[in-house]
């Protein structure tokens, strides 16, 4: 699941991911609507078409509830067993607070977005390649 309010960003990882061709990818602009996606809540009750991810690619800075807020929920209050995602942020800041604050709320990793394209698209390829075929993730209910 991407969870990401710029429309270019979710478009240019819609591509890398949709070339791979094995994984299936949902879009979310923000963190409120990562919680009523995980949570089930609202346009997001059929798990047959909303299905539970395996991974999480998260923004930070995002209108209602940003990265970091959403990374508290996930680790501290979700319920069942989310609080097991793995999530990955894709950010464009290398603030080294922000790389802590992210980390101190249980991140899994933090990438820098570059400024290339051609950058953006090998990271996002190895990023999918790897939490696709080379690593075990929990069973979440």
């Amino acid at each position: 699941m991407l969870v990401e309010d710029d429309l270019k960003d979710v478009y240019l990882v819609k591509e890398v991911f949709q070339s791979a061709g094995h994984c299936r990818l949902e879009v979310v602009n923000d963190g409120q609507e990562a919680i009523e996606y995980l949570t089930g809540h609202g346009p997001f009750a059929n798990r047959q078409m909303h299905p539970l991810p395996h991974v999480v690619l998260l923004d930070l800075k995002m209108p209602r509830i940003n990265g970091l807020e959403f990374l508290h929920w996930l680790r501290h209050e979700s319920p069942n067993s989310l609080h097991l995602l793995p999530v990955v942020v894709m950010s464009s800041s290398n603030d080294p607070k922000e790389v802590e604050q992210a980390y101190e709320l249980g991140v899994n990793s933090y990438l820098l977005k570059p400024i290339q394209w051609q950058e953006f698209k090998e990271r996002l390829r190895a990023l999918n390649i790897f939490w696709s075929d080379h690593v075990e993730k929990p069973v979440i209910s």
